[in-house]
């Protein structure tokens, strides 16, 4: 049987990096070729209409279109600080899952930014640092990738909005620097899509 993935993001920024890992995972594979045969991508914005808009997009346009001919994969990628912290979790990441498994998805991968996308972007600090054109700090200030990286935008007079696209930030990062830092995290992705999940092609930049 066919395959079919498609993976949903949260917002813009996480939609830009995402679709930079899947070029860089595709750079990795044998023959630069996912080994699926529909690799589909999209953008959910907002937290709050994560569940019920990616819901109703999955039934409509994958599950009428591939569900007879395909083994539907779903990849949601989302951060986990809002479940951390927040009272009342507006999204049930288990009931999310098993209402796309009843619709029809064979498998739901969970890719976690722990606490949040930030971290990742966190891991090429000299790559924030030139695109921002600052000097590279003795120490950082914020518990989270997230206060670091705003606080790295202030000194450069900027202001970073998560979930917002910021023109030629994402493109500014190494990715062979931040691969081999989460690997852990993005390895079911790289593995459903045809890079080996005894794949080594990371670890000679470890020690850039």
């Amino acid at each position: 049987m066919k395959k079919c993935v498609v993976i949903y993001t949260e917002g813009e920024t996480d939609d830009e990096f995402y679709k930079k890992v899947l070029s860089t995972i595709k750079s990795k594979i044998p023959g630069n070729r996912f080994k699926v045969d529909v690799l589909k991508s999209f953008c959910i914005t907002g937290i709050g209409k994560f569940q019920n808009k990616l819901l109703n997009k999955f039934e409509k346009e994958i599950v009428n279109k591939y569900l007879k001919t395909h083994e539907l994969i779903v990849v949601l990628c989302y951060d986990t600080d809002v479940f951390e912290f927040g009272v009342h979790p507006p999204i049930n990441r288990l009931k999310l899952e098993k209402d796309l498994i009843d619709k029809g998805a064979s498998k739901v991968i969970h890719i976690k930014a722990k606490k949040s996308i930030e971290d990742f972007f966190m891991y090429d600090l000299d790559g924030i640092i030139n695109y921002l054109k600052i000097v590279k700090p003795k120490s950082l200030k914020g518990s989270t990738g997230l206060k670091k990286l705003e606080t790295l935008f202030l000194n450069a007079n900027r202001i970073y909005q998560k979930g917002h696209k910021c023109s030629g930030f994402i493109d500014s990062l190494d990715m062979n620097t931040i691969f081999p830092c989460i690997c852990d995290d993005i390895k079911p992705l790289c593995t459903e899509l045809g890079l080996e999940s005894n794949c080594n092609s990371c670890k000679k930049y470890v020690s850039k």
